[in-house]
């Protein structure tokens, strides 16, 4: 009798990998946690029982913008299909791991600089960017083109297909506004742009036009291939008369509260609608989705309940793509791990069970100081239920968010997970927890209960965790961790001795 064979397959080269570390996930009991922790169950004998099993992930593009996931090999373990994250470090002068192929957009975001950049054009065409208030902008942020000039389409259907000439790994150019400081989107107001918000009623109308005719020319040239722009700030409402291309792609931006989610809130009902109107008109809608505090990395941001319903929100609604942003300049940010690993579970199936993924991850990263990581998570969830703050995605003040009584009961469990770990590892692991907790006491330290003695200690203690994790960036901008180090050093003094 021959013997039994096992055949694993799925779509392309990355669909192939995610088959194999799917079947070893679900019937062998392997876990990819981390970078750091892959749990491999012993094996004196593997019994595989008899499989007929097939599974469609519901969302097509599946990313997390978090430092972890620069590593193409991790990345492709927890089952993600984008493939930005590589590029984005080396953008910004990192070095990640080579990273696997997956659905790259390029130019990343924000890309109207990119194909007319204001000092290449700016002084002899100034026509080329939008006019507001009788003036032409010629700046990156809150600048942006005049999307009915015939010249901008030009110069940027030719250099949409000179990309993917040179650059056959691109999925989708991206082709969309530069960002915009609140209240000042720079959106053109020339007579053309003026007369086609009004026939659309929306800011995205222009846009969306721009963007059809430069993927007719994609279509043409490149089946197969896509253009993405995005819904975002003023643009997110849907025009009424155009209707975006097959291969168009719209990625629309999150805006509901972080802590509480999108259904439900006031906050998100404009999102709320702007998912159902896209969802109407286009083929493919991506949400990026944002998870993080970019006005602190450390800081504790119990929006894991939320996660997990808004990533249920948009299967319920048939969204195609979504990714998470995170932490992307360092690793170590705040539940960093786990946010990853929660994320990327649900957006494989946004069936499962977050609070047994939640579970899962943490017997197995924590290992004896699970109970105890288990119940501060639950500490956290409450924290987050009971908060009467709605915010909104970028940032917030975490002194104003964030209760003492938390961070003394928080300290209180990890403190005792910190004394049940068996080995450094673990500690580490203890300490990232503990991290968010010391970082409130350090930077407030009237507020939640430290001295200037106690502070000296742990000002040495959480410098000694930065180096060793690698952390170097604790907010949106250049690094900036060792700055944080020295403002404390400062503040409570450096240890005797340590000079």
């Amino acid at each position: 009798m021959p013997p039994p064979s096992c055949r694993l397959s799925c779509g392309g080269d990355r669909g192939q990998l995610f088959s194999v570390y799917f079947f070893l996930e679900r019937f062998l009991g392997f876990r990819f946690l981390a970078r750091d922790c892959t749990v491999a169950p012993p094996h004196d004998t593997l019994r595989i029982p008899e499989i007929d099993y097939a599974y469609a992930p519901p969302f097509l593009y599946r990313e997390i913008l978090g430092y972890d996931a620069s590593d193409g090999d991790f990345a492709a373990r927890q089952k993600l299909s984008g493939g930005n994250m590589g590029r984005i470090l080396r953008t910004a002068g990192r070095s990640p791991n080579p990273a696997i192929k997956g659905l790259l957009f390029y130019p990343f975001v924000h890309s109207a600089a990119y194909f007319i950049p204001p000092q290449k054009y700016f002084a002899a065409h100034p026509e080329y960017f939008g006019l507001v208030n009788g003036k032409r902008i010629g700046e990156t942020i809150s600048g942006q083109l005049c999307y009915t000039n015939p010249d901008v389409l030009k110069i940027t259907i030719d250099e949409t297909l000179r990309l993917l000439a040179k650059h056959p790994e691109i999925t989708s150019v991206d082709v969309s506004q530069n960002d915009s400081w609140p209240d000042r989107s720079g959106a053109c107001e020339c007579e053309r742009c003026a007369a086609v918000v009004k026939e659309e009623g929306a800011q995205q109308g222009p846009i969306l036009r721009f963007v059809n005719a430069v993927a007719d020319a994609v279509a043409k040239a490149y089946p197969g291939r896509f253009v993405d722009t995005l819904a975002y700030s003023y643009s997110v409402s849907t025009p009424k008369v155009t209707k975006p291309r097959d291969n168009v792609i719209i990625r629309l931006c999150h805006y509901a509260c972080y802590f509480h989610g999108i259904e439900g809130e006031e906050l998100g009902a404009e999102f709320r609608q702007a998912v159902a109107d896209w969802r109407r008109v286009a083929k493919n809608v991506f949400v990026w989705h944002y998870g993080v505090n970019f006005w602190s990395y450390l800081a504790p941001n119990p929006n894991l309940d939320a996660l997990a319903k808004d990533m249920r929100y948009y299967h319920r609604q048939g969204i195609n793509g979504v990714m998470l942003q995170g932490d992307i300049q360092s690793p170590g940010g705040e539940l960093a791990e786990l946010r990853q690993y929660l994320a990327a579970q649900l957006l494989w199936d946004p069936t499962l069970d977050p609070m047994a993924v939640r579970e899962d991850f943490c017997r197995g990263y924590y290992g004896p100081a699970a109970p105890e990581a288990l119940s501060f998570l639950d500490l956290m969830d409450r924290f987050g239920r009971e908060t009467k703050l709605h915010i909104p995605m970028n940032g917030w003040k975490p002194e104003e968010v964030t209760p003492p009584d938390f961070v003394a009961r928080g300290l209180v469990l990890l403190n005792r997970a910190y004394a049940l770990a068996v080995d450094d590892v673990h500690r580490s692991r203890v300490d990232k927890l503990l991290l968010p907790l010391w970082y409130m006491q350090l930077s407030w330290p009237d507020k939640y209960g430290l001295s200037k003695a106690e502070g000296r200690a742990l000002t040495a203690r959480v410098r000694a965790v930065m180096e060793r994790t690698a952390i170097d960036t604790i907010s949106e901008g250049p690094p900036n961790a060792a700055e944080f180090i020295k403002k404390m050093e400062a503040a409570y003094g450096r240890p005797a001795g340590d000079r």
